[in-house]
């Protein structure tokens, strides 16, 4: 998998391509049978709610402080690629 982040004027973009043929043995049994069941060709889009930075540490103010996320992607036979997009959202850096 390999992952990039870049920010450009307030917006958060996150490029992310993964391969059937990942090496990483401690999900590749679970990904094999989920991720990776379907053989699909296509591009799709899906639009999220996430949490923002406003008031991320108050819980119980999260539902007013809900940014959207958009992503768009493309599904070949043996790749994934997608990038994300969003302003003002919460990201977790985490380490792949």
């Amino acid at each position: 998998m390999a992952v990039g982040h870049l920010k450009i004027l307030g917006l958060e973009f996150t490029f992310v391509f993964r391969h059937r043929f990942e090496k990483d043995e401690d999900t590749r049994l679970v990904e094999k049978f989920t991720t990776w069941r379907d053989w699909r060709l296509g591009v799709f889009f899906k639009r999220m709610k996430i949490v923002g930075k406003k008031k991320f540490n108050q819980p119980k103010e999260w539902h007013s402080a809900v940014v959207r996320q958009y992503m768009l992607g493309i599904d070949l036979l043996i790749c994934k690629a997608w990038v994300t997009v969003h302003r003002g959202g919460m990201t977790i850096k985490m380490k792949y």
